[in-house]
């Protein structure tokens, strides 16, 4: 028998490419997990430009805002779709006293309240932002003139950062100014 025959790695050899692969994970995983949360900064961008579409179709079609309750009374103030809400809404100046889901809306007629002119189902269902937030609207400012209307996500940090006056966008908050504030009109997502 020989002995100096035997193939295989040596220790030196394995502790090597380890090393090597040690060192390519410690690039490759930072620059993985960026793209993803860029991924989803992009993915709430979409959906909130989406929902402005929808609900600017919605209006050209009923010719109303989304405001009417189950009564059809213009009386909402507050449209979210699926997921968590911040906490501090009202903190901010978000109005949530007479609150709906985008759903009742844009999904079905809600009593028939935008009869005959709804032309909807306009949108599956609104879900949650990529982080499990709701969107928002602050819907009241549709009917105060001046007062920015805002679709908007809390971001990646899952704290509302934007107050419902606000013209700009603060903080990581994803949204797009879709009526009223100084420069009135739609305003850019983030």
């Amino acid at each position: 028998m020989k002995i100096g025959n035997n193939k295989g790695f040596t220790l030196i050899e394995v502790i090597v490419v380890a090393g090597i692969i040690a060192i390519l994970a410690g690039i490759l995983v930072p620059i993985i997990f960026k793209e993803i949360d860029e991924s989803k900064i992009t993915r709430a961008s979409a959906d909130i430009k989406s929902i402005s579409t929808v609900m600017f179709v919605f209006r050209k079609d009923t010719g109303a805002w989304p405001l009417m309750d189950g009564n059809c009374s213009p009386t909402i103030t507050f449209l979210t779709g699926a997921g968590n809400l911040d906490p501090n809404l009202a903190g901010l100046g978000y109005d949530t006293s007479v609150a709906t889901s985008f759903d009742a809306h844009f999904s079905s007629n809600t009593n028939n309240c935008y009869s005959p002119n709804w032309k909807g189902p306009y949108i599956a269902q609104v879900s949650a932002d990529p982080w499990g937030n709701a969107y928002i609207t602050n819907a009241n400012g549709f009917a105060i003139a001046g007062q920015p209307v805002w679709i908007i996500s809390a971001g990646p940090n899952r704290q509302l950062e934007t107050n419902a006056n606000d013209t700009a966008l603060q903080g990581d908050d994803i949204g797009v100014r879709i009526a009223g504030g100084s420069a009135g009109g739609a305003g850019a997502a983030k």
